[in-house]
């Protein structure tokens, strides 16, 4: 497949850059889509305009032209807005359904949609999340993903699609929770998390990346939905003390009782942080693993280099 075309939404994201360096690297063509006021110029990149949610089907088919496989990544990250649950459809629903409808009708290879674990549970979940389990989302953002997951279905009769569902992802760079954590990893000051026990799966940027191109080569993965993650969980203390050893450091950790911190969560208005931090949420990558892509076995020595 060294001169597919693909086109990948979200190139200038946390996941994109990495990516197209993947992809740039095993010989495909890319083209990136890019929303209105984005820049024109992504790493030297060829682009395109993606259409808006509501533009007409035929915006859609037009820049699928001369297009193999679509690999879809934009859409609103943030799992709190308030009073978000239009904006979340319209970008994390109705959008990909739409690039989904054209890819049906255009494209010779495969639809990629990068979906999340939230479409699948909340911020923490018992057990070990597998994909056979019945759909839980907790929030807008989570049950937005799971709608486009169900109509990508539908308007893909061909099965030529794959949904990935990522743990939260860790790589340079990170933002969100596992960014905060490795600012707080920096500080010069011992930390109170040592009691935490909530363990939670990850999955690193550079993996992630691998299961896509190998969902767009692999048979196996058409018409599938598929968890993406670390083989193993980790939990804050092992999380902060990779962080610290890799810059060579001690962990310098401490415990506090855990109904402090809870209750000092609530009390700052932590609250859903915290179940984040605290909580459990083990997800399986075993089936996709048993289409020959290969998980991460040591997450806290990739950790370890994030302090590099």
């Amino acid at each position: 497949m060294a001169s597919a075309t693909v086109l990948v939404t979200g190139v200038s994201g946390f996941i994109g850059a990495e990516l197209i360096a993947q992809l740039l690297a095993s010989g495909y063509r890319v083209v990136g889509a890019v929303r209105d006021g984005a820049s024109g110029d992504i790493a030297g990149l060829e682009t395109v305009r993606l259409p808006a949610h509501d533009e007409p089907d035929i915006a859609f088919e037009t820049i699928l032209d001369g297009v193999n496989h679509v690999v879809h990544l934009a859409a609103i990250a943030h799992t709190r807005l308030e009073n978000g649950a239009e904006i979340y459809d319209a970008v994390n629903r109705a959008l990909p359904v739409k690039l989904a409808k054209a890819a049906d009708k255009t494209i010779k290879g495969k639809f990629i949609f990068m979906s999340s674990i939230r479409a699948q549970c909340g911020s923490s979940a018992p057990g070990v999340a597998l994909e056979t389990d019945e759909p839980k989302p907790s929030d807008d953002y989570g049950r937005a993903k799971l709608n486009a997951e169900m109509e990508i279905a539908k308007v893909m009769p061909r099965r030529n699609f794959t949904i990935l569902r990522p743990v939260l992802v860790y790589g340079p760079s990170v933002k969100g929770n596992m960014g905060a954590l490795i600012k707080l990893a920096a500080l010069p000051i011992p930390l109170p998390f040592k009691s935490l026990v909530g363990k939670r799966s990850l999955v690193q940027r550079a993996s992630l990346c691998s299961a896509v191109i190998h969902c767009l080569n692999e048979p196996k993965t058409d018409g599938a939905i598929f968890i993406v993650a670390d083989s193993g969980a980790v939990t804050v203390p092992q999380i902060i003390g990779a962080l610290r050893r890799g810059a060579q450091r001690s962990p310098w950790l401490f415990a506090v009782p855990v109904w402090i911190m809870d209750l000092a969560a609530r009390v700052t208005g932590q609250g859903p942080r915290w179940s984040t931090l605290n909580g459990d949420l083990v997800a399986s990558s075993a089936l996709l693993q048993s289409t020959g892509w290969q998980a991460i076995r040591n997450t806290v020595a990739e950790i370890e280099k994030l302090a590099g």
